[in-house]
């Protein structure tokens, strides 16, 4: 207990593994955790004079699937090992932690998501900036920049960061910055941030001279951002970290800004309705078929373009494959064979790779030529990628040629490297193999030299080799039979030369175990010479699948090319909400709506209409195809001129926070503000109800003088859609020379509506709020009241509010239940799913139900 105690102590912060024969074992309060959290028994063991500690411990080869649920439920876990081997050693083993796991250091397959990148983040904080590092342990990707403070909960919360780095004398400042953050948090010494220690720790990790060729060679705070970084996960992995090859600055220009309340309203990548990815931009435009093509796609959609000619080249690339369609489906056929590369390599850098990964990896590099084969010059772009793929051929061989293709699971039985690498492995493999026919000829022979015809040879783990007698022929046993063990009906014996053969033969397998995990080890350093190149080679991999795969999302859901420009204008011709139409009945058509926006004569568009008309689609869908487009992505639309937006904003829906102590209409407020003060002339804004969460009047005022201020500053007059349920906004149309009306198309049949999903000129003349009201169901007694009221305010200027109605409200009458019932059970029936005999038959239920 001395040897955990000295370990404990300097990872007080962790919980200890500790790794006693084939068993990790934790002890005091680390074995009451374990336990609970991993539902496995927690018992006693003993302390000498001391009294008994609490213990809970697990198979060792179980350790992936019980770290996964350790660091799932927020805790960092740091593995002692066994560094001798308890065979040669006398007395104790010697042990030491060998890393240290937290969320975001975590490599295994169980615990990260195959489609999700795993952001640590090291921030260090200045008088008015800090720097930030991105670190993907599990890729090797490291990004830095320093940006303003107030940048970094928007940088955080768009990369979906799992672990955040702070110095600890500015953890307080920290906490001011992120209120209420629940992020999993780290705390390293102080000194760490300093400037001169941070530069060079960078300098010997990536072995240069200057930080020049990083593009930070002046950047204080990042740099000292990154050192932060690496002295974590040095710290953390006790061995050489091999798979962090580049360092990138995480650029501000050439890329749209989108703030986190823009991610969020446009559901790019989680819903606001169930917190999940169903019904989200990503879920619908995702047909790539690698993981790593996947996590690239989320990473174009958080970063989307202004770089017209990088937007332009991207399109080109889905273009020669819409025109290609042969080479689209055979090069998507070939993605099938590549594994995750870039996880692989940062495994078998850290010395966690399996014999499969390692194949797999193998696998995936000879597939390069393939895509040669099948792209030629012809298709340029596609090309001009192909150019940028590695030559590891020689190390892909390699592999191949050493790792069986279809390796067992568990290396510690070995079985795994191919024959006619080694031929002392192969001699080691024959003997193993002859075991059995070795067994039958002896006890051929032991039969004819004693005359016992039943005797037998036998095998297992706790006794060995054994020659079994049953006791009628125990008189005839030789004096040399010594005897290992006895049965109720027979007697276990061996011979100096069984023994001599067994010793022979488990020789064998542990030198078989031995020699392979060696040749394993020796591929492992032949592959790491080729880090870089085989990490390229994986980009290049992802940026073919994300080509691949929106070109057949362009195919599939007849998506055209939009015209990029750098222009202040915005015309779409009959575009659609991409997710919106995904989720529709199969039969239903999504109704296309238009655009034009310019700085000329339509700087910002009023739309008006009534509550669920489709204003909010609307909004979103203009965002959304904008992001499509500068990703370089086809959208759906019959046509559509984009002039490239440098910053996107949105202010859609309501919602609070409460933990954070704020209103509905203080978040709101806060993302209205952020809005009038980062917008450009090049941005876009989509405002959706501002101020519907105060007074009428105050609303009112609010959203009235927000439309004059984006409308006339001079360093705004940013384009603008402004949906509103105020009509008072339609008269600041005919007020604003460059402003004009929109509203939501309805059609009124006598008391009952019809929302026609379509955006037409002019300002609504009423809002259809009651008309809403009864299609939710409210009270047959309250929509009447309602009506009853809006007619007395619509016919008097000067609205007062009327005497309360102190009689009861009268009961829905029986008629008005039943059309109620009536209309929720038709409502239920789809009748593209029925056959003319059943909508007859389900018609015929209804007449004699409802007496029709």
């Amino acid at each position: 207990m001395k040897q955990f105690y000295e370990a404990k102590q300097k990872y007080s912060d962790s919980i200890m593994l500790f790794r006693m024969g084939d068993f990790y074992e934790t002890f005091d309060e680390d074995a009451r955790i374990t336990s609970e959290i991993l539902g496995i028994t927690l018992t006693k063991r003993s302390n000498g004079a001391a009294s008994s500690v609490p213990l809970a411990g697990f198979p060792f080869h179980s350790l992936d699937q019980h770290l996964h649920k350790l660091l799932k439920a927020g805790h960092r876990v740091a593995i002692c090992e066994q560094v001798e081997n308890p065979k040669e050693t006398k007395g104790i083993v010697k042990r030491e932690v060998v890393e240290v796991l937290s969320p975001g250091m975590a490599l295994s397959e169980k615990y990260l998501e195959q489609n999700e990148n795993n952001f640590l983040c090291a921030v260090v904080l200045g008088d008015l900036k800090c720097g930030i590092t991105l670190l993907d342990y599990s890729t090797g990707e490291l990004f830095t920049c320093s940006r303003n403070k107030m940048e970094l909960s928007k940088i955080l919360k768009q990369f979906n960061v799992s672990e955040m780095i702070v110095c600890e004398d500015q953890e307080q400042d920290f906490d001011l910055i992120l209120d209420n953050s629940l992020l999993f948090k780290t705390k390293i010494p102080d000194w760490c941030h300093s400037h001169g220690s941070a530069y060079e720790s960078i300098i010997s990790f990536f072995n240069v001279k200057s930080l020049k060729g990083f593009g930070i060679e002046n950047d204080e705070l990042a740099i000292s951002s990154v050192g932060c970084a690496l002295y974590y996960i040095e710290q953390n992995y006790k061995g050489k970290i091999k798979h962090i090859t580049s360092l990138s600055v995480l650029k501000e220009d050439g890329i749209m800004g989108l703030d986190d309340f823009t991610i969020r309203n446009l559901e790019l990548f989680t819903s606001l309705s169930n917190q999940g990815i169903h019904g989200t931009l990503i879920k619908t435009i995702d047909k790539t078929i690698t993981s790593a093509g996947s996590r690239l796609l989320k990473n174009w959609l958080r970063q989307p373009l202004t770089d017209k000619l990088i937007i332009i080249d991207r399109l080109d690339r889905i273009n020669n494959l819409i025109d290609n369609e042969k080479i689209l489906i055979k090069l998507r056929e070939k993605l099938r064979e590549i594994s995750d590369i870039e996880r692989i390599i940062a495994r078998i850098s850290t010395d966690k790779a399996s014999p499969r990964d390692i194949v797999n990896l193998g696998i995936s590099l000879k597939e390069i030529p393939s895509f040669n084969t099948i792209i030629s010059k012809k298709e340029k772009s596609l090309f001009k990628l192909l150019h940028r793929f590695n030559n590891v051929d020689e190390i892909a061989t390699k592999i191949l040629s050493t790792i069986k293709l279809d390796p067992p699971v568990n290396i510690n039985k070995g079985g795994y490297i191919q024959s006619g690498v080694s031929s002392a492995l192969d001699e080691l493999h024959q003997l193993s193999n002859d075991a059995s026919s070795w067994m039958i000829e002896m006890q051929i022979k032991e039969r004819k030299e004693t005359s016992i015809p039943s005797l037998k040879i036998g095998y297992n783990r706790i006794f060995g080799y054994y020659l079994e007698v049953t006791k009628s022929h125990i008189d005839k046993v030789p004096e040399h039979y010594i005897r290992k063990q006895t049965l109720t009906n027979s007697e276990r014996y061996f011979t100096e030369e069984l023994k001599t053969y067994e010793e022979k033969i488990l020789s064998a397998q542990e030198k078989i175990i031995e020699l392979e995990l060696s040749i394993l080890d020796a591929l492992k350093k032949d592959i790491l010479i080729f880090t870089k190149e085989i990490q390229m080679n994986a980009k290049v991999f992802s940026r073919f699948d994300v080509a691949l795969g929106l070109a057949m999302l362009a195919l599939e859901k007849k998506y055209n090319r939009p015209i990029i420009m750098e222009s202040n204008s915005l015309e779409i011709k009959n575009g659609r909400h991409p997710v919106v139409e995904d989720l529709l009945p199969i039969g239903e058509d999504f109704i296309p709506n238009d655009l034009e926006l310019d700085h000329e004569n339509t700087q910002i568009a009023i739309i008006t209409g009534p509550n669920m008309a489709g204003k909010s689609t609307y909004l979103r869908q203009v965002g959304i195809l904008v992001i499509l487009s500068q990703i370089g992505s086809y959208i759906p639309a019959d046509f559509a001129k984009i002039g490239i937006i440098d910053k996107l904003f949105t202010r859609v829906g309501a919602s609070d926070n409460l933990a954070g102590g704020e209103s509905t209409f203080l978040v709101e407020m806060n993302e209205t503000a952020n809005i009038l003060n980062n917008a450009t002339s090049n941005s876009l804004i989509l405002l959706d109800e501002i101020g519907r969460g105060t007074s009428t009047y105050d609303g009112l005022s609010i959203a009235w003088a927000v439309t004059e201020y984006i409308h006339g500053h001079k360093e705004l007059q940013t384009k603008t859609l402004f949906a509103t349920h105020y009509h008072e906004l339609v008269d600041l149309a005919n007020q604003l020379p460059k402003a004009i009306n929109l509203n939501v198309a309805v059609k009124e049949f006598g008391n009952k509506i019809i929302f026609l999903k379509k955006i037409i000129s002019g300002g609504a003349d009423k809002s259809y709020g009651i008309h809403v009201a009864e299609m939710a169901g409210l009270p047959h007694a309250v929509i009447l009241r309602a009506k009853q009221l809006l007619q007395e305010y619509s016919s008097d200027d000067d609205v007062q509010l009327p005497d309360a109605l102190l009689e009861p409200l009268p009961q829905m009458d029986l008629f008005s239940k039943k059309e109620l019932e009536f209309k929720k059970e038709l409502n239920k029936i789809n009748i593209n799913d029925m056959t003319p005999l059943e909508a007859l038959s389900i018609l015929d239920e209804l007449k004699k139900k409802h007496g029709v």
